[in-house]
């Protein structure tokens, strides 16, 4: 893939990378979990875009190029191929094109883990019990993914559950699955495993041709570091060529065309592999924006900015435990990019934290009684000290 092996010298590269992104050096931005910064170019490319609408001189080729090219960089940076990459709005709308292309049968099974997934990965699978699909809910492994119980259900005896998902990073506490385990089961039985990357993408490597994942979806707004509105569908070949498209457009059916507006009357033929699932006119403006936030990652690589933010990320758990905060661990899964304090149901507490390290220049985020930081490639160690410092004086003043 595009990723060299990271080495400590490279540590001052992601200064550079700092530098792309004005937002990061005024402040402690530490909320990629929410939404990544733009990089500093956003602006310029905006307002181009804006400037070519307002005079009525855009190029609608050229458009549609933006489009093509973001996403072939997206399936670089996952190690896919670009016609297994389809267009979308978001994660959720991923989630539910999958959902939705699959031949459903009466006691087919999903298998997830409510405790620690974002709802819309549990609305878009729970929307099939009318079919008759049993929805199996894990119990949580002490806030993780529970891999021992779903790698025994799928080694079992008897029918393999058809579909088993997850987040690749959960959103809190921020713990990691392990796909590459996961995967490998999954593919021996036949079950389609289905990964929403919303906390991962552009953040931990993720290599689609060592992990055999079904279906991955994502967003633009986090780790990809563009904006809200635009996600990518990853679907692996051979299973995208056996779905239905249950929403079907003039870009998802294969037909001899010389404009996005012909109509063949003929026989219908998807388009191959994810490219059957891009419907309508796409978000322009987002695609050109995300195309110009790829180029920096590519430049750097996945597994290098993973190895950098992970470091990053120890270092401040490791730091808020000495400041006497209930950094969550979990002795089974790896670490990532988020760090979360627990506030064991206290949510007014957690918020007053909050309040006091964002009135010490931190941007950090609460969910539900998780104070939750999260990190991105422009994050650096003077971050990190200013956010244990700012911390200890807001936990100090919160009465400990």
């Amino acid at each position: 893939m595009n990723q060299p092996s990271l080495a400590a010298a490279d540590t001052p590269a992601f200064e550079l990378a700092r530098n792309c992104f004005p937002g990061a050096l005024d402040k402690v931005y530490m909320d990629v979990a929410s939404r990544g910064l733009l990089p500093g170019r956003a602006k310029d490319l905006a307002a181009r875009h804006l400037q070519d609408r307002i005079d009525g001189i855009a190029d609608k080729k050229h458009y549609f190029a933006l489009v093509e090219a973001a996403r072939e960089k997206f399936a670089r940076l996952i190690g896919a191929h670009a016609d297994e990459i389809a267009i979308t709005k978001n994660v959720s709308e991923g989630l539910n094109i999958v959902a939705g292309a699959l031949a459903w049968e009466k006691g087919d099974e999903v298998m997830l883990c409510s405790r620690i997934e974002h709802p819309n990965n549990i609305y878009a699978w729970r929307n099939l019990e009318a079919k008759g699909v049993t929805v199996t809910d894990l119990p949580a492994d002490d806030g993780a993914f529970p891999m021992a119980a779903a790698l025994d259900r799928l080694a079992g005896p008897g029918r393999a559950p058809k579909v088993v998902t997850l987040s690749s990073t959960s959103f809190k506490p921020g713990l990691r699955a392990d796909l590459d385990a996961l995967s490998r089961a999954c593919e021996q039985r036949g079950t389609l495993l289905v990964v929403d990357a919303a906390q991962s993408v552009g953040i931990a490597h993720l290599d689609m041709r060592a992990q055999p994942v079904g279906a991955l979806a994502a967003s633009t707004q986090k780790g990809l570091c563009a904006l809200y509105g635009m996600g990518f569908l990853y679907v692996r070949r051979d299973w995208a060529n056996r779905m239905r498209p249950q929403g079907l457009a003039r870009f998802g059916v294969d037909i001899e065309a010389q404009h996005e507006a012909d109509y063949d009357p003929g026989p219908l033929r998807y388009r191959d592999a994810a490219l059957r699932f891009d419907l309508g006119n796409y978000n322009f403006l987002a695609a050109a924006l995300v195309g110009a936030s790829l180029d920096v990652l590519l430049s750097y690589g996945t597994r290098r900015i993973d190895d950098y933010v992970t470091r990053l990320s120890s270092r401040l758990a490791d730091g808020l435990r000495e400041t006497g905060a209930a950094v969550v661990r979990h002795a089974r899964a790896r670490p990532s990019n988020i760090v979360c304090i627990d506030f064991q149901g206290d949510m007014p507490r957690a918020a007053g934290v909050l309040d006091g390290i964002r009135a010490r220049g931190i941007h950090a985020t609460v969910r539900g009684s998780m104070l939750r930081y999260s990190l991105h490639l422009y994050n650096n160690q003077d971050d990190v000290d200013a956010a244990i410092a700012a911390t200890r004086a807001a936990l100090a003043a919160a009465g400990g």
